[in-house]
């Protein structure tokens, strides 16, 4: 079997209703819209001969590894686009004459993916759309075709050395940290996410053409702005928790102003010892109970209501077919709950994000791995849960504060 009769035979297995043509494969696209012709490639129909006789060729497309004798392939993530002009291929070498690629994927791993069960998803949300969307008549082989950024490893020897893909990764990693330093074009080694929870997308447009007609603090926005564009779920969660952070001080003060002048100007006051007491302790007490947390609990209960807490969660959940905030789980060495009822919600919230946040930004090797975060790696799934909730504070602080 070649390579069009075997994606004849996949578009099928995809409920795709197609024809097997010695030239090509035709797709029905429906009534409206003439068929389209999938036209075969020589180079890809030799790489498919030469990938259905290779030995010892291995794919995991759970990691997206590809493994083929000596040589090691691994899918790249590239972080953020560079503001100078970054090299489409990099090749590393050592003395020994190992070496690294990083640039397009190689043909075998393609035509791996292509077989693997991961590529039915990939089909359904990019691939279909840009076949039957397009308007043109014919479209080459490689259009239905994966072809990311990959790394690969190549072990110079016949054998195999022990160790190998542990090897393969340092090595590789090595090479993208030399790549961001010296090219300043930062990727990463794909990682395949965890557990996996379905959120509510909130990224749906919404809204209406109408000028806002409050006044919105523009050094807080920006954090709100930054939060938005971070791709990372811990840089978006830390910007969104800089909108909280900002009014600590603020807040606090303003419930010492009032609880002192609700001593200052009362008419029978009298400047004796026990009213000076009565303002040192004031100013003490206040000075005792300005723990973060504490801080964050008096910045939430001033802006938010309660009851939108509760609301928001009860909702949040319905929509997410799990009780992620209102169950009681482990995240990052302690147990969090956020419990949606009277009394409750507020303080624990407070306290939730609170320790969310210290993980984020404790990375000092006193702590345990599983207390702290580490970039980038599957604690990326964890904060990313939570970052609807701190986003729902930050959003109604900013409009509570507005003028």
């Amino acid at each position: 079997m070649n390579l069009l009769a075997h994606l004849h035979s996949r578009l099928v297995s995809l409920g795709i209703d197609c024809t097997l043509e010695e030239d090509g494969i035709v797709l029905d696209r429906g009534s409206e819209k003439r068929p389209l012709k999938i036209r075969p490639e020589p180079e890809w129909e030799q790489s498919y001969t030469k990938y259905k006789t290779a030995r010892s060729l291995s794919f995991d497309a759970t990691q997206r590894v590809l493994i083929h004798n000596n040589s090691f392939e691994v899918l790249i993530a590239r972080l953020a686009p560079s503001p100078f002009f970054t090299s489409e291929q990099y090749t590393l070498t050592d003395n020994v004459g190992n070496s690294v690629n990083i640039g397009q994927c190689s043909h075998s791993f393609a035509l791996a993916f292509l077989d693997s069960p991961e590529y039915d998803e990939l089909f359904r949300v990019r691939i279909q759309r840009r076949i039957f969307d397009s308007p043109m008549a014919a479209r080459r082989i490689s259009t239905l075709l994966w072809t990311p950024i990959t790394a690969t490893y190549s072990h110079k020897g016949r054998k195999t050395p022990a160790q190998f893909q542990e090897n393969a990764l340092h090595v590789i990693r090595s090479c993208l940290f030399k790549i961001a330093a010296e090219q300043h074009d930062c990727l990463a080694v794909w990682k395949p996410r965890g557990r996996k929870i379905d959120l509510p997308h909130s990224d749906a447009i919404s809204g209406d053409d109408s000028i806002p007609r409050a006044r919105y603090d523009e050094d807080v926005v920006s954090f709100y702005k930054v939060a938005k564009a971070s791709p990372f779920p811990s840089q978006s969660f830390l910007a969104y928790y800089h909108v909280l952070e900002f009014y600590f001080l603020r807040v606090a003060e303003t419930k010492l102003h009032d609880r002192l002048a609700s001593l200052i100007n009362n008419p029978s006051l009298k400047a004796d010892k026990n009213t000076l007491d009565k303002l040192i302790s004031l100013i003490r007490g206040q000075d005792l109970r300005n723990d973060e947390t504490e801080m964050l609990r008096n910045v939430l209960d001033r802006y938010i209501p309660e009851h939108d807490v509760i609301e928001f969660i009860s909702d949040f959940e319905a929509r997410c077919g799990e009780k992620i905030y209102s169950k009681r789980r482990r995240v990052f060495g302690e147990d969090v709950q956020v419990n949606p009822m009277k009394d409750h919600a507020i303080a624990n919230a407070a306290k939730t994000l609170k320790h969310i946040r210290n993980a984020i930004v404790h990375s000092s090797d006193r702590y345990k791995r599983e207390d702290c975060h580490i970039p980038l790696s599957e604690s990326e799934e964890v904060i990313k849960e939570f970052v609807p909730l701190v986003r729902f504070f930050a959003e109604r602080i900013i409009y509570g504060s507005a003028c």
